[in-house]
């Protein structure tokens, strides 16, 4: 061991570098089995897309597991009840604010589910909308994509509101159906096309999700650079620490030869 590096102030920065790099390469593997998690989940997801569009009641028939009909692409025959839709908040279309409309498809056995039919501008998220729902509702073919519940987020409150909710931050299964008067199924349809199609070009179809791998491969490049870079940089750090002394070593014994 050099004798510069057995200074207290070198035993510290080595001890702080050694610190740093460990926990930058170990950031870059975590990068690394997000990728391996989300490539996962997406070829499960197009795998579930792959299949033949099917009816609702079978995907999601009495026994079977509603986890095996996430993503599975459905049809379904109905009537929206749009006095009793909610709009999903702080959603936006090309850079433009707005919400998505969650509206209840009911079907003739009295059940529902909640679809999803796209996004609105914020100019028609208030009274104007309202004025605007249909008293006559018509049946109408759905096909869309089931989806869960989504998830909280980091700094979302765990619980939502009480009472009747006309917008809603995420959409929650469970607390929609608390506001409705008839069973609610447990996962939501994002709605691709319909018949007879919606007169207009709003709502816009919140279309298929987002297979998409995320910026984790090139975090973890990030990381294993940054990790070389410190060790790098305290390389020569050390190695200019060194030499002066090297240098005045040898002048020194030079001198005394003289």
């Amino acid at each position: 061991m050099s004798p510069v590096t057995r200074r207290p102030r070198w035993i510290v920065l080595t001890v702080l570098v050694l610190a740093a790099v460990v926990v930058m390469v170990e950031l870059g593997f975590w990068q690394l089995r997000r990728l391996h998690t989300v490539r996962e989940d997406n070829a499960h997801v197009r795998e579930h897309l792959r299949e033949p569009v099917a009816d609702i009641a079978t995907v999601l028939a009495p026994g079977l597991a509603t986890e095996d009909a996430v993503y599975r692409r459905v049809r379904v025959r109905g009537h929206y009840d749009r006095l009793s839709e909610i709009l999903l908040s702080n959603r936006s279309f090309e850079g433009e604010p707005g919400s998505h409309v969650l509206t209840p498809l009911r079907f003739e056995d009295g059940r529902a589910v909640i679809v999803d039919r796209g996004w609105i501008p914020q100019t028609l998220s208030g009274p104007a909308r309202e004025k605007a729902r249909p008293s006559v509702s018509v049946d109408i073919d759905v096909v869309g994509v089931l989806f869960p519940s989504e998830r909280k987020g980091v700094f979302a409150p765990s619980i939502l509101p009480r009472g009747r909710l006309t917008a809603i931050p995420r959409i929650d299964i469970p607390r929609i159906a608390k506001q409705l008067d008839y069973p609610v199924l447990p996962l939501y349809l994002r709605l691709q096309r319909q018949s007879p199609p919606q007169s207009g070009d709003l709502p816009v179809p919140p279309g298929l999700p987002d297979l998409s791998e995320g910026p984790h491969l090139s975090y973890a490049i990030q990381w294993f650079l940054f990790a070389s870079v410190a060790v790098i940089t305290y390389l020569v750090l050390l190695r200019r620490e060194t030499k002066p002394t090297a240098g005045r070593t040898d002048s020194y014994e030079q001198r005394r030869e003289g």
